[in-house]
């Protein structure tokens, strides 16, 4: 009885470092837009890339040495070029918009994610999921817009919904490419940063004059990094995971769709950046087409689980 109870608190605290651990996720990939935005000012955006990425293949290295092989980096590349275009439009895109603006826009990659799947695996959309879309496309009319008549859709603008656009494919094309050889998920991180950092640094030769690639001296620029680095990929990344683990998808996804909201509120106190009471509107919208997509993935996965279960459940 006493181990039962102590089983118990045991997975009752590993729930809570769980819930804890993906709010905190959440609110670091919230801050990153921010955070991003003033590395920026330091150094052209494809030198921050190499950079970035560079100090995080760095630190995941030592961890995934030893289980690389060639059959899954030709398994798993391809997708670290679609994650390449994804950095490099939310990046250049974020040059050119808020980061507050960045932050809700990105999210709609969840709205995006049922009808490029519906694309690629050749299956009909949802209802629920057009709903999801309309209420979204209201959201950043108003987001974006300069009145309730027009829109401004500026180059940044432009930019983050084609990294949205991406993020939903990238995230269809993972699963399928994992559904068919399961890989630890550590080395497919690996793989795929080690693709978006060959990318920009190709483009950073290409396009850069060579006496541009100077390393900023500022110790501002280096604390930034490491916080992106060490909380906005690292951590986020592992907590995700452990959070799946230990406690429900529908948590998960609840907690994880708050993310463009820390972002909006950290622009605001971070970078002093203002929305008027439209264009809070228009983020509540996209915030609740996020959230519903989420719960509702989560909802059917639970049903399905819950119907084998029943099938599977012994008789007598």
């Amino acid at each position: 009885m006493e181990h039962v109870e102590q089983h118990k608190v045991g997975s009752l605290n590993k729930s809570s470092i769980a819930i804890i651990g993906v709010l905190a996720a959440a609110v670091f990939w919230g801050t990153s837009f921010g955070v991003a935005k003033e590395a920026m000012l330091y150094t052209c955006v494809l030198m921050f890339l190499v950079i970035r990425f560079c100090c995080t293949l760095m630190v995941i290295y030592p961890l995934v040495a030893k289980k690389i092989n060639w059959k899954v980096w030709r398994q798993i590349a391809p997708t670290g070029a679609i994650l390449s275009i994804i950095y490099l439009a939310e990046t250049y895109g974020l040059k050119h918009t808020t980061a507050s603006n960045a932050a809700f826009l990105i999210s709609l990659f969840i709205i995006f994610t049922p009808g490029v799947d519906a694309l690629i695996n050749r299956h009909k959309i949802a209802m629920t999921d057009l709903f999801a879309g309309v209420i979204a496309i209201a959201g950043v009319w108003l987001l974006v817009g300069d009145s309730l008549s027009t829109v401004d859709f500026n180059i940044g603008n432009i930019l983050i919904l084609i990294a949205a656009l991406g993020r939903a494919a990238f995230v269809v094309t993972t699963k399928k490419k994992m559904d068919t050889q399961p890989s630890d998920p550590m080395v497919v991180t690996f793989i795929q940063l080690s693709v978006v950092t060959l990318v920009c640094i190709f483009l950073l030769i290409l396009t850069v004059p060579s006496g541009q690639y100077v390393l900023p001296n500022a110790m501002n620029f280096w604390l930034y990094i490491g916080y992106l680095v060490v909380f906005c990929t690292l951590f986020a990344f592992y907590i995700q995971n452990y959070g799946v683990k230990h406690t429900s998808p529908t948590q998960v996804s609840f907690l994880l769709g708050l993310e463009p909201v820390f972002g909006g509120l950290f622009a605001h106190w971070w970078l002093g950046e203002r929305f008027d009471s439209i264009q809070w509107i228009g983020a509540g919208l996209i915030v609740f087409a996020a959230m519903f997509i989420s719960l509702k993935f989560s909802f059917r996965r639970r049903m399905k689980t819950s119907h084998v279960a029943e099938i599977e459940k012994p008789i007598g």
